[in-house]
C-alpha cells in the first residue's frame, strides 16, 4: 500500500461561521454571553468544528480562508450580486476579531485576497495543491464548492458529521457531476447570492436539463427541442441572464494566489494563548482540558524551638490524621546527629526540631508516623530515653517487600508504601472470599461440547493425515516437524536446542499458516484439543462435591508483572474470541435468580502507554474519548476516520496491541493478512505518527540495559537479566519484556 499523499485542508471560514450562527439562532437555544454581555456562540461553535476536524483528520497542512473586505469582480460584473443578503448581525460581527485570535492561538494561518471571494481563493489553492500531488479537503457546507471536487479534491462538510464528498457523493447529492454543478446553479439560481438563474425552471427542471444536455450552453443551443413549454421559453427568453448566472456561479481557479506549503504547515496550538482566550470568553468547560496547573511552590524549611511552636505547626496534620514523616540524622553506627529530628507532613515543607522538644510528639500514639527502619530509629531514640509510638509506615520494610533479594534498603532506594499497604495488603481478604464463593458451571453443556469437540478432532485428524500422505502422531512435535519440513518441504525454522528438531511452536506455525492447508488445520487441531482437555473435560471433574462449584486459587505473587494468577483450575484464561470459546464461557452460570456481571477497564494498557510515553497523538485520542483503533487506522492506514470499516479497524487493533510489544513485520503480516513489505510500512508509519511511543520504547530499553530492571509508574520492579545477553533470541525477548512490563505492570497495579 502506497503512503497516503499529504493533505491540505482549506477552511471556508465565513461560510461555516454564518451557517453555524444562524442555525443556532433558529434552534431557539439561549444565547451564549460572557458576564459582560459579549456574545460568544459563533466563536464557540467555530472552535468546536475546527478542533474536531484537527483531532479526527490530523491534517499535514491547513489554512482558514477569509472573504475579501472590498468588492470583488462579481460585484463589478453584476451590481445586484448578493443584494438580497442581509447584513451580518452586530452580535456576530463583534465575534470576528475573537475568531481571528482563535485561529492565531490554534496556529492556523489566515488567507484573504482583495477582490476575490473565499471560494475563488479556495478553488485556486486547491487546484495548485492537487497539481503538486497533495490531497485537498475543502471544509465547507456550501454547495457551490462541490464543483471543485476532483480526483484529489474533496469537500468535507462539518455540518453533516464531517461527511466527505467525492465525485460519487456529489452525483448522489446534486444529481450531476462536479463539473456540471455551475451549470446546474446557472439554471437553478441562488437566492442567497442573488444569482437570477432561469425563471420557471426550478431545481428538478435544472437537474433534468443538465442530465440531458450536459452543459447549460448545450441546453440553450437546443432549447427548441425541450418538450416542456415553460422550460423551453425560459431558455429562449433568458439566454443572457442564464449565461451571466453561470459566470457568477463558476469558481475562478486562476486567482493570483500562491501556495506556500511552509506557511500552511499544521503545527500544535499555542496552549497558553488558547487558554487565555478561553478564560476571557468564559469557556469554562473547555478550560478543563488544560488540567490543573502544575507549579513548583517555594520550599519551606525551618526550625522550631519550642513545644508550642511544634503543636501549632502540626495542627493541620493532627486534624487530618496525616502521617508525620520522622527522619533522624544518623552518623556512623547509628549515633544520632544532635542537630535534631526532621519532621514533615506535606510536600515542600519540613521542620527540624530538637530532640527534647520533639519528645512528646514522638511518643504520642495519636499522631501517626512514617519512619525508615523503625528498629534502628527505636534503638537510637532509646539511648536518650525517648520512645516512639504510632508508627504506621516503615519504608525500609516496604522496600524489602518490593524486592527481597536487594542488599540496599536505604531511604534513597525505598519506594511506595502502596504495594504492601494499599495495592497488595488489602487484597488478600478479598481473594479469600472469592475463592470461598467459587463459581457454578453447567456440567451438561460442557459434556455435550466435549462430544462435539471430539467429533471435530476426528475430522481434522483424518484430513491432516490425508494431506501428509500418511498417518502420524499430530501431538508429537518431532513427527509433525518431519512431516512439515522434510516431507512437505515447507520453509524450515531453526532447530530447538534440546532435541535439535525443527520447532513446531505456535509462533512458527502461525508464520507458516499461509504456506499450506495442513498448517492451518494443525493450528485448529491444537486449539480444539486444548479446549477439550483443559476445559470441556477437565472442569466438570474439578467441581467440589460438597458445594457443587469450582473453587480456584488466586496468587498475588504468581506473575512477574504483578498480575493475579489463577490455578486449580485457571479461570483467568477462559477463551472468548471464537465461537467454541464462547460456548465454554457460557457454561459458567449464576445461581437461580442471579446474574453474572462483567466489568473491565477500556483499553487500559493503551491508556497506560499514552500516559508513560506522553505521546501527543495517543493522549489526545483518549482525552477526546475517540476510538483509538479508528484513530490508528486514520493515522497509519491512511483512511479518513469516517471511512474506517471493520477490516481497517481490525488491522489497526492488531497494530496498536502488537507493535509496542515488539511484533515484527513478519508477525504482523501474518496476523492481518498483508505482505511483509506492507506490514513494515505500517510499522514505520506507526512510529512516525506516534513518535512519543517510539521514544518511550527506545529510552526504556536503553535504561534497562544500564540498570537491569524495569519499574512501573507505581514503583513495581522486575529484573530483566537477559537484556545484555549475547544470544540474540534471549536479548530480543528481554527487550520486549522490558517494554511490556511497565505497561502490563501498571495496568495490574491499577
Amino acid at each position: 500500500m502506497a503512503d497516503r499523499a499529504p493533505r491540505l485542508f482549506l477552511v471556508d471560514t465565513f461560510g461555516l461561521i454564518f451557517r453555524a450562527y444562524h442555525a443556532r439562532a433558529r434552534s431557539g437555544a439561549p444565547a451564549m454571553r460572557t458576564r459582560s454581555g459579549l456574545s460568544t456562540e459563533a466563536v464557540y461553535i467555530f472552535q468546536s468544528m475546527l478542533r474536531k476536524l484537527v483531532a479526527e483528520e490530523h491534517p499535514e497542512y491547513i489554512a482558514a480562508v477569509f472573504e475579501s473586505a472590498v468588492p470583488t469582480f462579481r460585484d463589478e460584473m453584476y451590481a445586484d450580486y448578493k443584494a438580497n443578503r442581509a447584513a451580518a448581525p452586530p452580535e456576530l460581527l463583534t465575534q470576528i476579531p475573537y475568531i481571528r485570535r482563535l485561529l492565531e492561538a490554534l496556529r492556523i494561518p489566515v488567507l484573504e485576497y482583495p477582490r476575490f471571494e473565499a471560494d475563488d481563493v479556495i478553488g485556486s489553492l486547491a487546484c495548485r495543491a492537487a497539481s503538486q500531488g497533495l490531497e485537498v479537503y475543502i471544509v465547507s457546507s456550501d454547495k457551490d464548492l462541490l464543483q471543485l471536487v476532483a480526483d484529489c479534491i474533496f469537500v468535507l462538510n462539518p455540518a453533516k458529521e464531517n461527511l466527505v464528498y467525492d465525485a460519487a457523493k456529489v452525483v448522489e447529492a446534486m444529481g450531476v457531476d462536479p463539473g456540471q454543478v455551475a451549470d446546474l446553479l446557472a439554471l437553478q439560481g441562488d437566492a442567497v447570492d442573488n444569482i437570477p438563474g432561469a425563471p420557471g425552471i426550478g431545481d428538478k427542471g435544472a437537474r433534468d436539463l443538465i442530465q440531458r444536455f450536459g452543459r447549460v450552453e448545450q441546453a440553450l443551443d437546443n432549447a427548441a427541442q425541450v418538450e416542456r413549454r415553460m422550460y423551453r421559453e425560459s431558455l429562449l427568453q433568458h439566454r443572457d441572464q442564464i449565461l451571466l448566472s453561470k459566470k457568477l456561479a463558476t469558481i475562478d481557479t486562476s486567482a493570483p494566489v500562491e501556495l506556500d506549503l511552509e506557511a500552511v504547515l499544521a503545527t500544535p496550538a499555542d496552549a497558553e494563548k488558547l487558554k487565555g482566550l478561553y478564560q476571557e470568553l468564559e469557556f469554562h468547560s473547555l478550560l478543563k482540558e488544560f488540567g490543573p496547573s502544575v507549579r513548583e511552590g517555594p520550599v519551606d524549611y525551618g526550625r522550631l524551638e519550642s513545644e508550642e511552636e511544634l503543636r501549632a505547626w502540626l495542627g493541620d496534620a493532627v486534624k487530618s490524621s496525616a502521617p508525620v514523616a520522622v527522619a533522624l540524622g544518623l552518623a556512623e553506627a547509628g549515633q544520632i546527629d544532635l542537630g535534631g529530628v526532621g519532621l514533615a507532613f506535606r510536600s515542600g515543607e519540613a521542620r527540624v526540631v530538637p530532640l527534647a522538644v520533639a519528645k512528646a510528639t514522638l511518643g504520642a500514639a495519636a499522631v501517626p508516623k512514617s519512619v525508615h527502619d523503625l528498629k534502628t530509629v527505636w534503638r537510637s531514640l532509646d539511648r536518650f530515653e525517648i520512645g516512639i509510638a504510632g508508627v504506621a509506615h516503615d519504608t525500609r520494610l516496604y522496600s524489602y517487600l518490593l524486592e527481597s533479594t536487594r542488599t540496599d534498603y536505604s531511604l534513597a532506594e525505598c519506594v511506595f508504601r502502596r504495594f504492601s499497604h494499599k495495592l497488595e495488603g488489602g487484597l488478600a481478604p478479598v481473594l479469600i472470599r472469592m475463592e470461598r464463593a467459587g463459581v457454578r458451571i453447567d456440567r451438561e453443556a460442557l459434556e455435550a461440547l466435549s462430544v462435539q469437540l471430539e467429533r471435530r478432532l476426528e475430522e481434522l485428524t483424518a484430513r491432516i493425515h490425508e494431506l501428509a500422505g500418511k498417518p502420524f502422531n499430530i501431538n508429537s512435535p518431532q513427527q509433525l516437524g518431519k512431516v512439515l519440513f522434510e516431507d512437505l518441504k515447507l520453509p524450515a525454522p531453526g532447530r530447538t536446542s534440546k532435541t535439535k528438531a525443527h520447532s513446531t511452536s505456535a509462533e512458527v506455525l502461525e508464520d507458516l499458516a499461509g504456506e499450506h492447508e495442513i498448517v492451518r488445520l494443525t493450528l485448529e487441531y491444537r486449539q480444539i484439543a486444548k479446549l477439550k482437555g483443559t476445559y470441556a473435560d477437565a472442569l466438570p471433574a474439578l467441581v467440589n462435591p460438597e458445594t457443587g462449584r469450582l473453587h480456584t486459587t488466586f496468587d498475588q505473587c504468581g506473575s512477574a508483572t504483578g498480575r493475579l494468577s489463577s490455578s486449580d483450575p485457571n479461570l483467568q484464561n477462559i477463551p472468548i474470541r471464537t465461537e467454541l470459546g464462547r460456548q465454554i464461557r457460557a457454561a459458567f452460570v449464576p445461581r437461580q435468580g442471579w446474574r453474572l456481571m462483567s466489568a473491565d477497564y477500556s483499553q487500559i494498557e493503551l491508556r497506560v502507554l499514552a500516559h508513560v510515553s506522553s505521546d501527543p497523538v495517543l493522549t489526545d485520542a483518549f482525552r477526546r474519548s475517540e476510538d483509538i483503533h479508528t484513530r490508528t487506522a486514520a493515522e497509519v492506514l491512511g483512511v479518513p476516520p469516517l471511512m474506517v470499516g471493520p477490516e481497517e479497524r481490525r488491522r489497526a487493533k492488531a497494530i496498536n496491541f502488537g507493535i509496542v510489544y515488539g511484533l515484527s513485520a513478519f508477525g504482523l503480516a501474518n496476523q492481518i493478512g498483508v505482505s511483509r513489505t506492507e506490514a513494515q510500512a505500517y510499522i514505520s508509519r506507526y512510529f512516525t505518527r506516534y513518535a512519543g511511543v517510539k521514544k518511550f520504547i527506545d529510552s526504556t530499553i536503553a535504561e534497562v540495559r544500564q540498570t537491569g530492571l524495569t519499574r512501573t509508574m507505581f514503583g513495581r520492579i522486575r529484573a530483566i537479566p537477559d537484556i545484555n545477553s549475547p544470544n540474540p533470541n534471549a536479548r530480543g525477548f528481554a527487550e520486549r519484556t522490558a517494554v511490556n512490563s511497565p505497561i502490563q505492570g501498571a495496568a495490574a497495579d491499577l
